[in-house]
């Protein structure tokens, strides 16, 4: 729980440095975002997780039986997110956005959110398909097309 105490405060103090810092690049020009518009929201943003789980932290009364164990498995989970976005990044090109999207979101929804393969699939086909109407039709994106090059 101390560590835990540190952390929080530790990023609750890097938020207010960020945002300070941001703010000192403008927020706006005229009637445009400033090039401190999107750090001092992040940094904002950062902020009241920090000050959420700083809250949180205080209220937990007892400590987890099986800390070590719950690390790992948080471990664990951490590095498949990574290894899928590393995954994502290297087959964009080769599968194209649609193919790797969905091969990504059912990942994440198989592996980490542990749920079922009908629920993972369904909702990873719409989410490829929704995020490519989205960015190739709606903004006209230039996304990879991989394997689909031919169909769409």
């Amino acid at each position: 729980m101390k560590k835990e105490l540190i952390d929080n405060v530790l990023w609750l103090a890097l938020s207010l440095y960020l945002s300070i810092e941001s703010y000192r690049l403008g927020l706006s020009m005229g009637n445009r975002p400033g090039p401190g518009f999107f750090p001092f929201g992040a940094a904002v943003a950062i902020g009241m997780i920090a000050a959420f789980r700083l809250l949180k932290s205080f209220r937990r009364t007892s400590a987890a039986n099986d800390s070590e164990s719950i690390t790992t498995s948080e471990a664990r989970l951490v590095f498949y997110v990574i290894a899928g976005m590393i995954s994502y990044v290297f087959l964009l090109g080769v599968l194209g956005f649609v193919i790797c999207t969905f091969l990504l979101v059912a990942f994440y929804l198989k592996v980490v959110a542990a749920r079922s393969w009908r629920v993972s699939a369904s909702f990873a086909a719409a989410v490829a398909l929704v995020s490519h109407l989205f960015f190739d039709l709606l903004l006209d994106a230039q996304l990879p097309r991989g394997l689909l090059d031919w169909l769409i």
